[in-house]
């Protein structure tokens, strides 16, 4: 037997996977290697990097630390996939690479799950930082404990890299579905809340960067593909559970998330903003009335640009708040 094998499997197995993040998996891991509790392996998975990944991860030297790397990309799901083939610990957790926890992220969440036998996913909240506006706030909002399948369909989504997860649970459903590029951690929470529990956290020991520009929650392209397929996948249970208007719901939020990241991506390159957000109102049109709201801001986006839209919109405010001042109403600018 290998020395791996001889060695007693730790309590929790933690997953990091990264692709072409030189600049930024080196502090993730650091947060991870920090944790005041000590009895956890750490998987390092690069999916095929191009830059100095490889460099910065042989610079590191930990005991606890494996890494494994994929010769050519694959994606965060295989990544994942991969991660949990390997793992040995009873709890399974994920760090995105271009997170950070608390040091006492791993002994605060596993006091949880020793209160809550019957979870078999723990989470936390997370402090999400914009490097756009600077902005930070802490999310998830709300915090549902028990069955939690409908809350997941009305849009609430705890943070993969703030949660742990029972490696029975996990194996049991498969893990991640590997056709999905970007919404791989909503389709997983939604199998989990099938057969287990969910135990929420008040504490906020994530913090999240939010930089748009290369993380796949962004992706237009592949959260359009995504879409589709969840909406295949989803509909019987979703329907069943919660009900059709539910499903409807959720598949429309699904494909405005797509419509408004391809707007979003337009804007940023400062190439086709017009004529992209032309087109998304043109297919916006197929989901009506529901997508009203998405289709009129489109269609002022294409025919007015986003500097005279923004304007308006700052125009229409005052108005509206000079109206509500003057009925007695409450008003907020």
């Amino acid at each position: 037997m290998t020395a791996l094998q001889d060695a007693p499997a730790p309590r929790v197995s933690v997953a990091i996977s990264t692709w072409n993040r030189a600049h930024l998996v080196g502090r993730a891991i650091q947060s991870a290697l920090a944790q005041t509790f000590e009895d956890f392996e750490l998987l390092v998975v690069d999916d095929g990097s191009t830059d100095a990944t490889p460099e910065v991860l042989a610079g590191l030297d930990d005991a606890r630390l494996r890494r494994v790397r994929h010769e050519r990309n694959h994606g965060i799901s295989r990544t994942r996939n991969t991660a949990i083939g390997l793992a040995r610990g009873e709890w399974m957790a994920f760090l995105d690479d271009d997170n950070e926890w608390a040091p006492d992220y791993l002994d605060r969440q596993l006091a949880l799950a020793a209160s809550r036998p019957d979870a078999g996913v723990v989470y936390c909240r997370a402090h999400v930082r914009s490097a756009r506006s600077g902005a930070e706030t802490a999310e998830p909002g709300g915090l549902w404990q028990g069955k939690v399948f409908c809350h997941l369909v009305d849009e609430w989504v705890p943070f993969v890299s703030a949660a742990l997860i029972r490696m029975s649970a996990l194996t049991e459903v498969g893990g991640f579905d590997e056709t999905l590029r970007a919404s791989e951690d909503r389709d997983l929470w939604m199998r989990l809340a099938q057969r287990t529990a969910f135990a929420g956290l008040p504490d906020v020991l994530l913090i999240r960067h939010m930089h748009h520009g290369g993380q796949l929650s962004f992706n237009p392209d592949f959260q359009a593909r995504d879409a589709a397929i969840l909406a295949r996948k989803w509909r019987e249970a979703i329907t069943a559970a919660c009900g059709r208007r539910a499903y409807r719901r959720w598949r429309l939020r699904r494909v405005l998330w797509a419509e408004r990241c391809r707007v979003e991506r337009a804007e940023e390159q400062g190439v086709g903003e017009r004529v992209t957000a032309a087109r998304s109102a043109g297919r916006l049109l197929r989901l009506l009335p529901g997508s009203a709201p998405q289709v009129a801001e489109a269609l002022g986006l294409a025919i007015l640009g986003s500097r005279r839209l923004e304007w308006v919109s700052r125009r229409l405010g005052w108005y509206r708040y000079r109206a509500r001042k003057a009925l007695g109403l409450p008003a907020t600018r």
